[in-house]
């Protein structure tokens, strides 16, 4: 039985536990038959308890989820489970199906000498850096500063490192270190090994999975008061394998290099005269872009469930709307209304000015794209592979086409009567977005789901519809047909795409470092100009905007890099902050509006000289 919080402090020399991380499960897999026979084992042993630290999926799927569920739920002890990026980045529920299976998605207990605390380090529905949410930071600091005891030391469990990767991790060991925190447990790295956290030693535990390892495996921790022993059991034999003693009273990771490195803000002393002329903090986080909703003012919504008009000049949220869940479909604005979607399968139009309820419309599966509009009609995908078609005056669905396999998690991209959007079951469609028919579907031919053109928003132009995918090529598919025009994988393309505002170009951001404009009109792949923009590795899938002849690019550390359309001159860069731009929306005046998972919103012109204004807002 799964127990969330066992508060007795018992007294004992030794604590000793089953560490597991990185299981990979696929129903009907070696890594399911894998598990199964790590379940077995444990079941053999006299650990005290199990802790799970993530990626226990291969693409979070419900089927995954549950067969995990009904394995982990045979264990003899006590276990306690937390989430990986494999269960927030691709979830067909948006994070639901978990949350109904395990209650919680963070964990703390004591035990003798020891207090655990563990959390989720996302990331939420989209590639990028880990990230611990801001709620999650707030009830981190609480929890340790209530329940810690005299003489307890603690132990930290996440599935990120706390270092490179999560983007704030800076947050966490700050957090930690007001404590006496001696450990730190983790996965994603699927090796066994020793890190240096900010000064707190690292355990990174060893996948269960037999590759790179001496066979399908599990990690043993043994505490002691002064120490802590690091065991490796593969499954078959009969004693452990002693990877690493470590002291607890010293500190042996300061040994190794520090594992991340504080933020760098030294780009904007580059570009002075590039600022926000606002700037607003939420004490939550924020997965959706904030989308200007008339003059000064932008509507967003925040990982703890709320839709929020915010207003620049007054520097006030003018409404909220509670929505059960966090909010990932971005807000769409359609004349006096704004239609919102939550996880729990309801679609809803608000009254821009009061945040009123127009209509509702229950969908029964979670909203996780965005919506657009043409004449009367929103369409907008949804977590199970549907997409909808409905009035913008009541709400009623007009067509719904549910021939998709896979989350359909970007915003669709209209043109004349086709339709065409993408999901994570490799394909790309194509409907007749009156009738909802079939037109053509496009696949790339691989086999691996996770290369799917499912987080990208595709560009029409020319006749071509032009995408870019995590199997790193750009594609050219004939509008009409669904044929392929062409595929070039000259360059590291991933999911960061826009047009023109000619029409005959698109840009995309590479996964180091420069931004490419490729012309859209002949029938093969020609890049007009590369620019090398110097943001480093990346893999946000933030859509490219262009606006008054400026491209503007959004990173995974909260960089905003705006370039010249027509020659591709870098123009300026700013750093926002140190988390995923969400979106860029350009503004009826020229502005430009960023969001940040951190709880960032960001206001910028090209060229001011007034200076920022900021604020951080509370939960009311």
């Amino acid at each position: 039985m799964l127990i969330f919080l066992h508060s007795a402090l018992q007294s004992q020399k030794q604590v000793r536990f089953a560490f597991l991380t990185d299981l990979h499960v696929s129903p009907g897999s070696d890594s399911e038959t894998g598990l199964a026979t790590i379940i077995d084992d444990i079941n053999k042993d006299s650990v005290d308890f199990v802790v799970i630290t993530g990626d226990i999926t291969n693409t979070g799927s419900n089927a995954e989820l549950e067969a995990v569920y009904n394995l982990v739920s045979k264990l003899k002890t006590r276990y306690y489970m937390l989430p990986g990026n494999h269960e927030t980045n691709w979830s067909e529920t948006a994070g639901k199906k978990y949350l109904e299976l395990w209650k919680e998605d963070r964990i703390h207990f004591s035990t003798g000498d020891f207090y655990f605390i563990g959390f989720n380090t996302g990331p939420y529905m989209k590639m990028g850096d880990g990230h611990v949410k801001q709620e999650d930071l707030l009830w981190l600091e609480k929890t340790l500063k209530a329940e810690v005891k005299q003489g307890q030391m603690v132990v930290s469990l996440a599935h990120y490192p706390l270092g490179d990767g999560l983007d704030n991790w800076y947050d966490v060991t700050r957090i930690l270190k007001t404590v006496p925190t001696k450990l730190a447990l983790c996965g994603h790295g699927h090796r066994l090994s020793i890190h240096n956290f900010d000064g707190i030693t690292g355990i990174m535990g060893r996948s269960s999975l037999p590759k790179g390892t001496p066979g399908v495996g599990y990690n043993i921790v043994v505490l002691n008061k002064d120490s802590v022993q690091i065991h490796q059991k593969i499954v078959g034999e009969l004693n452990t394998r002693l990877a690493y003693s470590l002291s607890l009273s010293s500190n042996p990771a300061l040994d190794k290099k520090l594992n991340g490195l504080v933020p760098d803000y030294s780009v904007n002393d580059s570009f002075k005269a590039f600022y926000p002329v606002y700037q607003f903090t939420d004490n939550s986080s924020i997965f959706t872009a904030a989308v200007p909703a008339g003059r000064n003012q932008v509507i967003y919504g925040g990982s703890d469930g709320t839709v929020k008009l915010l207003n620049r000049k007054s520097n006030r949220i003018e409404w909220q709307v509670k929505l059960p869940g966090s909010v990932y479909s971005t807000p769409f604005v359609l004349g006096k209304q704004v239609i919102v979607g939550g996880i729990d399968g309801k679609l809803q139009s608000l009254e821009l000015k009061t945040g009123a309820v127009i209509w509702e419309q229950t969908l029964s599966v979670p909203a996780i794209s965005e919506a657009i509009a043409k004449n009367d009609r929103i369409y907008i995908g949804s977590g199970n592979g549907t997409m909808y078609c409905l009035s913008a005056e009541n709400g009623s669905i007009q067509w719904k086409f549910d021939g998709v396999q896979g989350q359909i998690q970007a915003r669709a991209t209209l043109d004349g009567d086709k339709l065409v959007f993408g999901a994570w079951d490799k394909h790309l469609y194509c409907l007749n977005s009156n009738s909802g028919q079939l037109i053509w579907k496009w696949t790339n031919g691989s086999p691996q789901k996770l290369y799917s053109p499912g987080n990208v928003v595709p560009v029409i132009a020319d006749n071509k519809v032009l995408i870019v995918a995590p199997d790193r090529y750009m594609t050219a598919i004939d509008l009409t047909t669904g044929n392929t025009i062409w595929r070039n994988n000259r360059h590291r393309v991933r999911e960061s795409l826009g047009g023109s505002s000619d029409n005959h170009n698109v840009y995309a951001k590479l996964m180091n470092d420069s931004i490419i404009a490729v012309s859209t009109l002949p029938d093969s792949m020609q890049t007009k100009w590369a620019t090398y923009a110097g943001f480093g590795y990346e893999h946000n899938p933030c859509p490219i905007t262009v606006a008054d002849g400026v491209v503007y690019a959004g990173g995974k550390n909260g960089l905003l890099v705006a370039l010249d359309e027509k020659t591709g001159e870098l123009l300026w860069k700013h750093k926002a902050g140190n988390s995923s731009v969400n979106g860029i929306r350009a503004d009826e005046s020229g502005g430009i509006w960023i969001s940040l998972i951190e709880g960032t919103i960001a206001y910028y012109k090209n060229k001011h000289t007034s200076k920022t204004k900021t604020s951080r807002h509370g939960k009311n």
